[in-house]
C-alpha cells in the first residue's frame, strides 16, 4: 500500500468519523428539541468506568448519553468540549449549547447539584459556558466578543485577559470606535490590562475627545492599568516589565514626582517579590525620594505664595506623603528583622505621625506597634497597638477585628511577622 492510498484511507476514516458524530449530536439536540428537555453527556475514561451507583434519576429533565475517550468515534466531541479530566459531564440547552463549564464528578449526588443548575439556566439564549467555549475556539467574530465582554461584565467577571488579547490584535481603528471605548474603559475601568494601556497611553488625546474624558478621570483609568499590571509583574517575577508601567503612570504625574514613584514601584516590587536585602536598600532610597520631594514642594510653594510657606501638616498634600513614609516602614517591617533597619523605619513611621491627617493615624500607630514589637519593646508596642484600635473609625469592623486580633498577641507574646 503506497502512502498516498494510506493518506486518502485517513481522510476518508476520519470525515466518516466526523460525520458520524455530527449525525450523534444533532439527534440528541433534535430529541432534546422535541421532549423539551436538556442534554446530559457523561464522559467517560473507558467503556469499563461509569459513575458509582448512577441510577439514571435524570431521565426526567435530560437526554443523556455517554462519550468513552477511548472510542476513537467520541473523541472529536470529547475535544470540542475541552475535556480534561474523567469522569466528567457536559450539559447542554436543546440547541447544542453548553450550559455550564464542562465539570468533573466523581458521584451522583454532585452530578445532582450541576444538572440542577443546568436545569435553572435552562432558557438563557447564550450561556456563558458556551460564549466561553466559542472565544477558547476562536470562533468569535468582533460583534460577538463584544456582547461576550459585555456579558461578562454583567456578572462582574475580569476581562483583562480578553481585552488584553483583543488590543495586541486589533487595528487603532477598531480599538478606538466609541462602542469598544465604552465597553473597555468605562465597564472595565478596574481590571485595564497591560496591552490595552499601552494604547492608551499612545492615544490618550484622541480618546479623551471621543469619550469626552477629563485628564482627571483619564488618569484614574491609567491608575487603575497601572496597578493591575503591577500585580501581574509582581505574581510573574518580571522585574524587567517594571520600568514600563512605571513610565506610563509618569505621564499623568507633575513634574518631579518621577523619583518618588519610581522608588515607590520597585520598593513595592521587592516586597512583594520577598527579596529583603533589595527591600532594605530600596526603602532607603524611596524614603529619601519621598523627602527630597517634600522640600522641592515646599521651595515651589513659597515662591509660588510668596510669603512665609505654611507648616507641612497644614497642606493637603502632604498628608499623602506621611502615608508614604508609613507604607515604607511597613514594607520593612513585614520582612526584614536588622536591627538597624528596623530603628530607620521607627523614624520614618514617627516623621509619618507629625505630618498625617487625623484618619490615617490608626495605620501609622499599627505601623510603629510592629517595628517596637520586633525590636524587643513589647509594653511600648502593646501601648502602641491600643492607640491604633482607639484611633479606628467605629463603623470599621474589618479593621477593628484585625487590630484587636494583633493586640491580643502581642500580649500573649506570640509571633506577628
Amino acid at each position: 500500500m503506497n502512502k498516498k492510498t494510506v493518506i486518502l484511507l485517513i481522510f476518508i476514516f476520519s470525515t466518516a468519523v466526523m460525520k458520524a458524530e455530527s449525525t450523534a449530536l444533532t439527534e440528541l439536540i433534535h430529541s432534546a428539541k422535541n421532549a423539551d428537555k436538556l442534554i446530559m453527556l457523561k464522559v467517560f475514561k473507558s467503556e469499563l468506568t461509569a459513575f458509582p451507583s448512577d441510577s439514571g434519576s435524570f431521565a426526567r429533565r435530560f437526554v443523556e448519553a455517554a462519550l468513552y475517550a477511548s472510542n476513537p468515534s467520541d473523541l472529536a466531541i470529547i475535544n470540542e468540549y475541552k475535556v480534561e479530566s474523567y469522569p466528567s459531564i457536559i450539559l447542554l440547552n436543546s440547541s447544542g449549547q453548553l450550559i455550564l463549564p464542562v465539570k468533573k464528578v466523581d458521584n451522583p449526588a454532585e452530578m445532582e447539584e450541576y444538572a440542577e443548575m443546568a436545569s435553572k439556566m435552562k432558557h438563557d439564549p447564550k450561556p456563558l459556558a458556551q460564549c466561553d467555549l466559542d472565544y477558547r475556539n476562536n470562533k468569535m467574530d468582533k460583534t460577538s466578543l463584544y456582547e461576550y465582554i459585555g456579558k461578562r461584565t454583567s456578572l462582574g467577571l475580569d476581562n483583562s485577559e480578553i481585552i488584553d488579547t483583543y488590543a495586541e490584535s486589533a487595528t487603532a481603528s477598531e480599538l478606538l470606535d466609541k462602542a469598544s471605548l465604552l465597553l473597555f474603559l468605562d465597564k472595565n475601568s478596574f481590571n485595564i490590562p497591560g496591552a490595552y494601556c499601552n494604547f492608551m497611553t499612545q492615544n490618550q488625546e484622541t480618546i479623551k475627545q471621543i469619550l469626552k474624558l477629563s485628564d482627571e478621570r483619564f488618569n484614574r483609568l491609567v491608575e487603575k492599568s497601572v496597578e493591575y499590571s503591577f500585580r501581574k509583574i509582581c505574581s510573574g517575577k518580571d522585574e524587567a516589565a517594571l520600568n514600563h508601567i512605571i513610565d506610563m503612570k509618569v505621564h499623568t504625574l507633575n513634574a518631579g514626582d518621577g523619583e518618588v514613584l519610581y522608588n515607590e514601584y520597585m520598593t513595592r516590587y521587592f516586597h512583594a517579590t520577598y527579596q529583603p536585602l533589595k527591600l532594605a536598600h530600596q526603602a532607603q532610597a524611596y524614603v529619601d525620594a519621598i523627602f527630597k520631594h517634600r522640600e522641592q514642594r515646599k521651595k515651589a510653594l513659597a515662591e509660588q505664595n510668596k510669603k512665609l510657606f505654611a507648616p507641612f501638616a497644614n497642606s493637603a498634600e502632604y498628608p499623602a506623603c506621611a502615608l508614604k513614609l508609613r507604607n515604607a516602614a511597613q514594607y520593612v517591617v513585614e520582612i526584614l528583622s536588622a536591627k538597624s533597619i528596623l530603628n530607620d523605619a521607627l523614624s520614618w513611621s514617627i516623621a509619618a505621625e507629625h505630618h498625617a491627617g487625623d484618619n490615617d493615624r490608626y495605620y501609622i500607630y499599627e505601623t510603629q506597634s510592629y517595628i517596637l514589637y520586633k525590636l524587643g519593646k513589647r509594653d511600648e508596642a502593646v501601648a502602641n497597638m491600643e492607640k491604633a484600635y482607639h484611633a479606628i473609625p467605629q463603623d470599621d469592623i474589618e479593621q477593628r477585628k484585625a487590630i484587636g486580633f494583633n493586640l491580643i498577641k502581642m500580649k500573649r507574646g506570640e509571633k506577628i511577622y
